[in-house]
């Protein structure tokens, strides 16, 4: 391939992927199972919390939802930074403030303490996901981006099972303090490894130009097997800036793809961390053990992480919005079939992983779908606000449950109510896909697509 700068992302677009590649993703895939960890430590450990404060359910609600809060607010309000600063400085940034949280989680004397640690460990999660979701991509090739989203994606049920593997075994002799203290502990560890491992992305380099880009640029492109570029390609100055990311955001090009892949965002994660947070409480609250309701928890996990990864096989044959489609129109079928199976122990493990396998198999295919409709310099602000609309319907879902809990609502009857937002993601998605033929057919008839391009179908 000729040695030029123009075509650097195409080189690694269409190049096989190196072991290095391979080794970052590898790093971010670790990174998503502590977030995965953090964001269910509260989930494993609600039974002991609200018994040892006597929470009610509302209050329980609200807890649950303070780190799915603080992943909004840092996925919509400051996901930008990594478009600002870089995507490696953010994800560093991210781990410290996360490890902090936790930490202070662990010695939390009180409901307010442990309220306000969450919220400032979600913002870290928050921003940090945005950022890795955009980092894989890419980092990745075009025929192999699919499959390492999932795998990036595969981390967090997997941090999840993990975690409740870990809590059971902590939270006996030490207490619910005790999960928290994990979580710090971990994520401090990976600190360095950030560090030394994880380079700054090309894209951000080509387009925000920082001190020494060039020197960063070619110590990189060796590092991954390519050859070196002479120097950096003319910049579009207008879209570097804060306020063109967002006007590109919501322009015309973007506009009705960014609110479809929101509302789609917004009712997958409410659906997914309804039942995250609420499974272990709820088979517990339904005349079972709390070591029950964290096997159910882990259930749902293990669920999550064989489909995560059948979604990025399957996608990558079928298309992913046709996939992401049928996955959303299952999920509500998963739904159902728990609301019918929670009553017998057996079987609501066996309806969780179902569950599970679904949900999850849906959030992997929005982390995939996300970045590929966007341009490199609005990428990770594009990404951080559509995940962050998701984290709303992530905050709103534990506390209307928890709210309707304490409104005597069965269990059952919950499950039922959130086949609701599934199949209004699926609508959304099937929107997405109409956009897509459109745009492809505007560039067949000689019109220029978007500048963010099409996403794979």
């Amino acid at each position: 391939m000729p040695n030029s700068v123009i075509d650097i992302r195409e080189r690694l677009d269409q190049s096989p992927m190196r072991g290095a590649q391979f080794g970052i993703i590898a790093v971010c895939v670790v990174l998503n199972m502590l977030d995965g960890f953090d964001v269910l430590a509260m989930a494993f450990t609600a039974s002991a919390i609200a018994e040892d404060w006597a929470l009610g359910g509302a209050e329980l609600g609200i807890l649950l939802s303070a780190a799915l809060l603080g992943m909004a607010i840092g996925s919509t309000a400051l996901s930008s930074i990594a478009d600002a600063v870089g995507r490696r400085t953010t994800i560093l940034g991210c781990a410290v403030v996360i490890a902090l949280g936790m930490l202070v989680s662990a010695l939390a004397p009180s409901y307010g303490v442990l309220l306000a640690m969450r919220l400032v460990t979600g913002l870290g999660i928050g921003v940090m996901q945005a950022s890795l979701n955009v980092y894989v991509s890419e980092y990745s090739s075009k025929r192999r981006r699919s499959l390492a989203i999932s795998f990036y994606t595969m981390g967090q049920p997997i941090g999840g099972t993990l975690g409740g593997i870990v809590i059971a075994a902590l939270i006996g002799p030490l207490g619910w303090h005790s999960a928290f203290a994990f979580g710090a502990i971990a994520t401090t560890v990976m600190i360095p490894l950030i560090f030394w491992l994880l380079p700054e992305s090309i894209d951000f380099l080509l387009v925000k130009r920082p001190p020494n880009a060039l020197d960063t640029l070619n110590r990189i492109l060796r590092r991954l097997g390519h050859s070196t570029v002479p120097a950096l390609p003319p910049l579009d100055a207008a879209a570097n800036t804060a306020r063109g990311r967002w006007a590109a955001l919501f322009s015309r090009a973007n506009r009705t793809k960014t609110v479809l892949l929101s509302v789609a965002f917004f009712a997958i994660m409410g659906s997914f961390y309804f039942a995250n947070s609420w499974t272990p409480r709820l088979v517990a609250s339904n005349g079972f053990t709390a070591q029950d309701g964290i096997t159910a928890g882990v259930m749902f996990s293990v669920g999550g992480i064989i489909d995560t990864l059948a979604f990025g096989i399957v996608s990558t044959k079928a298309g992913v919005v046709r996939t992401l489609l049928v996955t959303f129109l299952l999920g509500a079928g998963g739904f159902a079939g728990y609301a019918i199976a929670v009553n017998g122990l057996s079987t609501a493990f066996l309806a969780a992983a179902l569950l599970g396998l679904l949900l999850s198999a849906g959030i992997a295919g929005m982390f995939i779908v996300g970045p590929t409709h966007y341009a490199a310099e609005l990428r990770a602000t594009a990404v951080g606000f559509i995940i962050g609309m998701g984290r709303v319907g992530a905050i709103l879902s534990p506390i209307v449950a928890g709210a309707l809990i304490d409104r005597d609502w069965k269990p059952e009857d919950l499950y039922f109510l959130f086949i609701i937002p599934m199949v209004v993601g699926a609508l959304a998605i099937a929107g997405v896909g109409r956009h897509d033929r459109r745009q492809v057919g505007s560039a067949d008839a000689g019109t220029p697509s978007p500048r963010g391009g099409v996403a794979a179908r």
